[in-house]
């Protein structure tokens, strides 16, 4: 059965990708704030049609420049021209890019100045974390590209960037052996082996309803079908009912789920379960651990998280660094 992430899956894994602990802090599972990505490549393109070029040297030939009135639409008798266009873009979303593009750069100049690097090795692992829920990598960049509208490139310059800022932000922060060991006693929890479940599922209204479906279950009927005639659940029933993978943590999910996933058999019909969203008829379709972390490892993420916990806030350490490397908007229009 192919796995399928649903757009509510798309939320939790692709924009939540760790629990954050501190309100503005780079730290686990922040939002994906920084969407002008998608539009940084639209607007240099027509920047860069329309005769604007940067003011940096390249070796690389300007393109051809084409006119801002030229034609790029037509409704009926009205032509939208591409200065049109480009005027409507950097009124609507001109200012936020143009400032995600100077962090970017002030980030990068800290970075270089304190010899600040993300390795590989660090990227790939919070791509892994990223993935976890997904059947495969394809799945997951089609699910970024198709919801968030980022290309793979995309995908990784914005978790590369992330994590720089994450550094940047612990850096001078001290924490002792003495705190890792009562964070880790504290939040025992979080260190513990994780259960993932492949689920699918109908949701439903009243009991009665659910009852009557799984004896139609039992006598031969498709799940994927009722699911998309009954299912109230928005995000999957279109999906025959398919959850795809999903931690036995997930705070998007009832725990009343997943106390019957795990004394169910895969392959299993269970139900009715009584949510606050429905009585839900759930089918078990995988479940595998989670591969724990050495010792070492944990002492290492719980080092991380308190230092982010002691750390300057996301928002406040852009805002020194634009002010540091002195970023000043030279174009009224698109000042804050």
């Amino acid at each position: 059965m192919r796995n399928t992430c649903s757009k509510r899956k798309i939320w939790n894994r692709c924009i939540f990708f760790r629990i954050g602990i501190k309100e503005g802090m780079v730290s686990m599972r922040e939002t994906i704030r920084r969407k002008p990505l998608v539009l940084l490549a639209l607007l240099a393109t027509l920047f860069m049609t329309s005769g604007c070029q940067s003011t940096e040297s390249s070796p690389v030939p300007a393109p051809s420049t084409v006119a801002e009135d030229q034609t790029i639409a037509t409704v009926g008798g009205t032509a939208i021209s591409r200065g049109q266009l480009l005027e409507r873009l950097l009124s609507s979303h001109g200012t936020e890019t143009l400032r995600s593009m100077m962090l970017a750069e002030a980030v990068k100049e800290e970075a270089k100045s304190l010899q600040v690097e993300v390795s590989s090795d660090e990227l790939e692992q919070e791509l892994r974390l990223m993935k976890q829920g997904y059947e495969d990598e394809d799945e997951f960049y089609k699910a970024m590209e198709e919801q968030l509208g980022m290309s793979r490139e995309e995908v990784l310059e914005d978790a590369r960037y992330r994590l720089l800022l994450e550094k940047l932000s612990i850096q001078g922060v001290t924490v002792t052996e003495t705190e890792i060991d009562e964070y880790l006693r504290e939040h025992s929890e979080e260190f513990q082996p994780r259960t993932q479940y492949q689920l699918a599922q109908i949701v439903v209204q009243t009991e009665k309803l659910a009852e009557g479906l799984l004896t139609r279950l039992t006598e031969g009927a498709e799940f994927g079908d009722l699911a998309r005639e009954y299912s109230i659940d928005e995000f999957t029933a279109d999906e025959g009912g398919e959850l795809g993978w999903i931690e036995d943590q997930d705070p998007f999910e009832s725990q009343a789920v997943f106390q019957a996933a795990s004394e169910m058999q895969v392959g299993e019909v269970s139900g009715p379960i009584e949510t606050d969203h429905g009585y839900v008829i759930l089918r078990l379709d995988g479940r595998s651990e989670v591969q724990t972390r050495s010792e070492e490892d944990n002492r290492a993420e719980a080092r991380r998280l308190l230092a982010l916990g002691k750390a300057v806030s996301t928002k406040e350490l852009e805002h020194s660094l634009l002010n540091k490397y002195h970023a000043e908007v030279k174009e009224p229009s698109l000042r804050p």
